[in-house]
């Protein structure tokens, strides 16, 4: 299914599903959801070794730097489709999560389990990445609104990871 078909039922779907979604019963909320397929996205293949690599990191954890940036709204029916961008150097203590659709408990141990930017300068040390980019990503792992993700999030993060030179964006879905 495309955007335009996604877009033709999705309002149905929502208007049918929102009494589980009030429910938070997720799973069963989404076993009738209109899923939008890209069948346009070309396979790229890394063109230099790892090492010689610009790496971005784009999760879907949540993870926003608290009193700098907004929380997502975690508490919105149809989720939040905007990015947050994460400084390469940011302090870990000043990351926050705000996405209610999963279990923090691990994630509150060790922020690196959805957000490992600490692992990824750690391979950098090590030689095994190239460099990372100056900003990483996160978005709202939920988001109802596939169109507006595929219209608005996942452009605005590839033309920023563009403007960076990334060679590979490590995507750690949550």
């Amino acid at each position: 299914m495309n955007v335009a078909a996604f877009r033709a039922r999705y309002p149905d779907w929502l208007e049918a599903t929102r009494p589980v979604l009030e429910a938070k019963n997720w799973k069963e909320a989404f076993k009738t959801y209109p899923f939008v397929v890209n069948a346009h996205a070309p396979w790229t293949p890394l063109t230099k070794p790892l090492a010689e690599c610009r790496v971005a990191l784009l999760s879907t954890a949540g993870a926003y730097v608290k009193d700098e940036q907004p929380p997502f709204d975690a508490e919105n029916i149809e989720g939040d489709w905007t990015v947050r961008e994460i400084p390469t150097d940011v302090d870990y203590a000043q990351l926050e999560l705000a996405h209610t659709h999963y279990d923090h408990a691990r994630a509150d141990q060790d922020l690196n389990c959805v957000f490992p930017l600490q692992r990824l300068r750690e391979l950098v040390a090590e030689g095994v990445i190239g460099s990372l980019a100056a900003r990483h990503y996160s978005i709202s792992g939920y988001c109802t609104t596939a169109d507006k993700v595929a219209e608005h999030t996942a452009p605005q993060v590839a033309m920023r990871a563009k403007q960076d030179a990334v060679d590979a964006v490590l995507h750690v879905p949550v």
